[in-house]
């Protein structure tokens, strides 16, 4: 083995233990947030508890200008559950638990339709709270018929990251915590992303906008999400994308260009550019410390590496900057922005929130503040 085979190899060793370290922190830190989420929990319902020892309905904690929840409609994807009637029984229960004279409906996504339809039907129907039952993908569709609406907006996290609900503290991995939440947190308006994406910028410019509540970009981030195996997905969770990742640590970075409001234009190499409306990632880990969801800002990332030692240290500056030593293998570039148009020099996939979209050249996004009602304890 020649030189250069011996540095490929050694980049991609380094690189796959910082990954292994990564993953073991942050399922540490993941465990001890489920901890306190389930204690936050029990807490709260031994506090609607009487001196009797029975279960009382209590009204919800809403804001003093918020009028009562008297409708709750929950979309949800039935396939992020083993038994879907089992989790209609769970989230009844928590419903006639928490509140009472509410009315309590359902509607199920398909394929055709993930969750849009679905909530429009709902408002139509009278709801004033929905819940979005599912991943983040389910959270964007509810979040896209209800955006500018004066209908509130609920989530039980049930999908692999539940990027969006970790930013909002809502509790993961229980769903009558999670239904008890929806109904008793405070009334939030949070920003949402906008994201158009073409072939040239004239078709990006004519193409139709997507909304992103978490992240949206190109590059890298969105070839991972495409290769992360579904079933992998559903037994491992996140982790899935760990796994996903290290096919993709080797690749060669692309010219880009990032336009901002302002006129200037920044051109750099970058493996993937990411805008992000929130920043916080599964373990706790912020990405984006200025993405935060009622900013009236999206931040940009453009992120760039060589080979699998470049990645350890994109990792290494997320987690801890202070202790990215070496040579300088990779490139952050960070800007705070409405509105941002990005360039690349050759076709890359897109993702918004996970969901893979076709390959781009060019992204528009711009971000409409205050857009979304949102029932949760925003940070």
């Amino acid at each position: 083995m020649d030189l250069s085979g011996v540095l490929i190899l050694a980049s991609l060793l380094i690189g796959l233990l910082a990954i292994i370290m990564l993953t073991v922190v942050m399922r540490g830190q993941e465990d001890l947030r489920r901890e306190v989420h389930q204690l936050r929990a029990r807490m709260r319902t031994e506090a609607a508890l009487p001196r009797g020892g029975s279960a009382s309905p209590v009204d919800p904690d809403v804001d003093p200008d918020s009028p009562p929840v008297r409708h709750v409609a929950v979309v949800m994807n039935p396939s992020k559950y083993e038994s879907p009637e089992r989790f209609r029984a769970q989230v009844e229960q928590a419903v006639r638990r928490t509140v009472t004279k509410v009315d309590l409906s359902f509607f199920e996504t398909t394929l055709e339709d993930p969750g849009q339809g679905q909530a429009r039907r709902a408002v139509a129907e009278g709801a004033d709270l929905v819940i979005a039952a599912g991943g983040d993908g389910t959270v964007r569709q509810v979040a896209s018929a209800l955006t500018g609406s004066e209908v509130r907006m609920g989530i039980i996290p049930g999908g692999t990251g539940n990027l969006l609900a970790r930013n909002l503290d809502v509790p993961l991995e229980d769903v009558q915590a999670a239904v008890a939440h929806a109904l008793e947190a405070t009334d939030h308006r949070i920003d949402v992303g906008w994201l158009q994406s073409g072939m040239s910028a004239q078709s990006a410019e004519r193409a139709h906008r997507q909304i992103f509540l978490v992240i949206s970009g190109f590059g890298a981030d969105a070839e991972i999400v495409g290769a992360t195996d579904p079933t992998l997905k559903r037994r491992f969770g996140w982790s899935a994308y760990v796994v996903a990742g290290v096919g993709k640590l080797v690749g060669r970075s692309h010219d880009v260009v990032v336009s901002l409001p302002d006129g200037t234009e920044h051109v750099l190499q970058a493996r993937t550019v990411l805008i992000g409306n929130v920043g916080r990632l599964p373990g706790g880990i912020v990405l984006m410390p200025d993405a935060t969801i009622d900013n009236g800002r999206l931040e940009v990332l453009a992120l760039g590496w060589r080979g699998a030692a470049g990645f350890g240290q994109i990792l290494t500056q997320v987690v801890n900057p202070r202790l990215a030593r070496g040579p300088k293998l990779s490139t952050m570039q960070r800007y705070l922005t409405r509105s941002v148009s990005v360039a690349s020099s050759k076709p890359l996939p897109v993702q918004l929130d996970g969901d893979t979209e076709a390959d781009a050249t060019h992204l528009i996004a711009s971000v409409e503040p205050a857009a979304l009602i949102i029932r949760a304890g925003v940070r």
